[in-house]
């Protein structure tokens, strides 16, 4: 049952806390948490920037989560600190980036998840659990890197250890027993699955299996989104689809993670053939038409390379769905990149806030058949807002030259041969 205001004030009181200021009070960090199978981290809120000794104290092994459980992952000192002076007014250094945000244009992810959230208490727990499950990754995006792509660990010649199978089951016990406790009486509860690139991790499979154990109730909403860049062979999609047909109960959301289409698409993310992602939305469009339970939504990262082409990625998605007849609700869900800062929304400058005018206008004239699409056309309005608010200091244009500059020379490709507007991220003087 949910708190009223004054309750919930009281609450906070009693708390040793002083006061609730919906200014600084943030649904992320309140319903969110992000577990990392490979790097074996927590997070709450996937914006939120950690020190180096924070991200010591958020690192655990076996024994941390023998000893500790579910009091390490949703109780850690580090969230309960965010969450006091989140509820009292006070900027909390871990969210500074939706605070640089706010600064800059009055909105944020922040605002954002809160402003088109349910009402929270001081102890809503978390119903959003996100699972990094694995590095393995075919592609290397130019906003990722080789903690999150096996590609990109090559291409950089680093390694980085991937998930344990004695972790990943410690994980799924813990999961197991937060849901059929704390959520036993929660009426929607929503894991994510993320990678790398969960389809080449048997994980993700013996996940599925887990849910058996899952006591679901049948006034409970359980779903599973999963986020795919769709460079996966049909193999490994008719597996799942097997699964998905065993278990009529559970929602599964796809995120089919894209923002561009043709060249574009296979130079932000590196190492895809389009045509390949082009087959496997086919096959996905093919099987949620026939299984209730399977969802299809887009995820698509803007940054700085794609957003000002969107419109293309629009109209691409709309003309699949008339190929397909394709007549249930589709979801665009929510995300852009802001972090690392030259590939972000913000080095935009002005004279591209026309474009995105362009695809609201579209999304809201032609695109008829959107889950939430009032939702996500107020997140391009935001993106617009950030645009005309954006102020890029030649620090920054530097910071983009150099780092466009090395992976350009690493893969040997050219951003402006697909992207006209690149000379405008970076200093002429680096062209």
């Amino acid at each position: 049952m949910q708190l009223t205001k004054t309750e919930f004030q009281r609450k906070i009181y009693d708390k040793g806390i002083q006061v609730y200021n919906k200014d600084t009070m943030c649904y992320k960090t309140w319903n969110d948490i992000i577990i990392s199978l490979p790097k074996k981290t927590v997070s709450w809120c996937c914006k939120t920037d950690l020190t180096a000794q924070q991200i010591k104290e958020t690192t655990f092994d076996l024994e941390t989560l023998n000893t500790n459980g579910l009091d390490f992952l949703f109780n850690h000192p580090i969230l309960q600190k965010r969450k006091k002076e989140l509820a009292t007014g006070i900027r909390c250094p871990d969210c500074h980036i939706c605070w640089e945000s706010e600064d800059r244009s009055g909105e944020s992810h922040r605002t954002l998840y809160t402003n088109h959230s349910v009402e929270f208490d001081y102890d809503t727990p978390a119903t959003f659990i996100e699972l990094e499950l694995t590095n393995k990754c075919n592609l290397a995006c130019v906003y990722c890197g080789p903690q999150l792509s096996s590609r990109w660990q090559k291409e950089l010649k680093q390694r980085h250890p991937d998930t344990e199978d004695e972790i990943f089951h410690k994980v799924m016990e813990l999961l197991t027993e937060y849901f059929n406790t704390t959520l036993a009486d929660t009426s929607t509860i929503n894991l994510s699955l993320l990678g790398g690139e969960p389809f080449f991790t048997e994980h993700m499979y013996i996940f599925l299996e887990y849910l058996s154990k899952f006591h679901v109730k049948p006034e409970q909403e359980l779903t599973v989104t999963i986020t795919t860049g769709m460079a996966f062979p049909k193999k490994k999609f008719t597996k799942f689809i097997e699964l998905i047909e065993r278990t009529p109960n559970i929602i599964y959301i796809m995120q089919l993670s894209g923002e561009a289409i043709n060249k574009r698409a296979e130079l932000i993310r590196w190492g895809l053939n389009f045509e390949t992602w082009d087959n496997n939305l086919d096959m996905f469009l093919t099987e949620s038409a026939r299984l209730k339970n399977l969802v299809i939504g887009f995820g698509c990262a803007h940054n700085a390379l794609s957003l000002p082409y969107f419109k293309d990625y629009l109209v691409y998605i709309n003309n699949k769905l008339v190929e397909h007849d394709y007549k249930r609700k589709v979801w665009f869900l929510i995300n852009y990149i802001e972090e690392p800062r030259h590939l972000s929304i913000s080095m935009l400058n002005s004279s591209h806030a026309d474009a995105v005018t362009e695809q609201i206008e579209y999304m809201e004239n032609e695109m008829t058949n959107l889950y939430q699409k009032d939702e996500y056309i107020t997140m391009l309005k935001s993106l617009r807002n950030q645009i005309l608010n954006a102020r890029v200091s030649s620090e920054m244009k530097n910071l983009a030259s150099e780092e466009f500059k090395m992976l350009e020379n690493r893969r040997g490709i050219s951003y402006k041969s697909e992207f006209p507007h690149f000379d405008g991220l970076v200093l002429k003087q680096f062209r």
